[in-house]
């Protein structure tokens, strides 16, 4: 384990170099020709490295969980509807909205979501319930999956979700990326998702298979049982915290989302210093993410706390 995990500045970045990519394509040309620098994007209305809804989401767990010291959903749920009527959106998917639209309405965050909704925005937002509950990868993943449901009900969401929380309380105890991704399946219902990680953990132990082509067979859409595959895969498939976000991106799809995803594993698992500093320090709020961190990185919580 580093000595100093980054979940939420390893998270941050990966969004905010992606966020100018998503939806191109792997071969196109913007992409083909970029040095791997911030860029602006004209769709989201973002400034070079600013971070998307993802970062956002993921923020507001961090801080919820940090106040209330534990898992209360209905605060968290509350952090989401004071952002979405504040603004800036920042990119937030239509899945997304529509959940919002219900807590606006008086829905009560366990009814809010959309049934049958399996995009990624779920697994973008639960790296913090790794680093919160760091020695606790099964409450981890209770509560990752019970927070997904304010905004996606789906069995592939909750376990998208899942998958990355366990694997960063994994990250945070010692895990290493060789056998991060059996680990994580351990702690999964039967689902797409578990069996998409299953299919990585065989491709890595037979080390026949890129990075980047675990990524395009996965795929890279926004669709979760693609997204949390290839976010994995880019972590586990490279050797250092650029690599797996620059991998990550340079593939296409959801940029940010795949990006955001590897770099809170890769983050957790390199530490803080590995982020380049260009990074670091080009990142908006770079320092208010890190005092945020900063306050979950103080010690593991193993015991189960949550309120409604």
């Amino acid at each position: 384990m580093a000595e100093d995990p980054s979940t939420l500045i390893g998270e941050a970045v990966g969004d905010s170099l992606g966020m100018a990519f998503e939806t191109r394509k792997a071969d196109d040309p913007f992409l083909v020709s970029w040095d791997g620098t911030y860029q602006a994007s004209e769709y989201h209305q973002l400034r070079p490295g600013q971070w998307t809804d993802d970062t956002m989401m993921a923020k507001i767990v961090m801080e919820s969980l940090y106040i209330c010291g534990g898992f209360y959903p209905r605060d968290i749920a509350q952090r989401y509807q004071h952002w979405y009527l504040a603004g800036p959106l920042r990119g937030m998917g239509t899945t997304t909205k529509k959940a919002m639209q219900n807590l606006r309405d008086g829905m009560s965050w366990n009814e809010s979501g959309i049934v049958g909704a399996e995009g990624n925005g779920t697994a973008m937002r639960a790296a913090p319930f790794g680093a919160f509950y760091q020695e606790d990868p099964l409450t981890a993943a209770q509560f990752a999956r019970m927070e997904a449901n304010i905004t996606h009900k789906s069995i592939e969401a909750e376990e998208g979700s899942a998958a990355v929380a366990v694997a960063v309380s994994l990250l945070w105890t010692g895990a290493d990326p060789q056998d991060v991704v059996v680990r994580t399946i351990k702690y999964l219902r039967d689902s797409k998702v578990k069996l998409a990680l299953s299919r990585l953990a065989f491709y890595q132990k037979s080390n026949d298979i890129s990075a980047a082509e675990a990524l395009k067979l996965f795929g890279t859409k926004a669709h979760v049982v693609q997204t949390v595959p290839s976010a994995f895969a880019a972590f586990v498939l490279t050797s250092s915290y650029e690599d797996a976000v620059l991998t990550s991106i340079r593939s296409g799809g959801d940029t940010d989302t795949t990006a955001a995803i590897a770099g809170a594993l890769a983050g957790t698992y390199y530490g803080f210093k590995s982020i380049p500093k260009k990074y670091r320090e080009g990142l908006e709020d770079w320092e208010h993410l890190r005092r945020i961190e900063s306050k979950i990185n103080i010690g593991p919580r193993t015991s189960v706390l949550w309120r409604m």
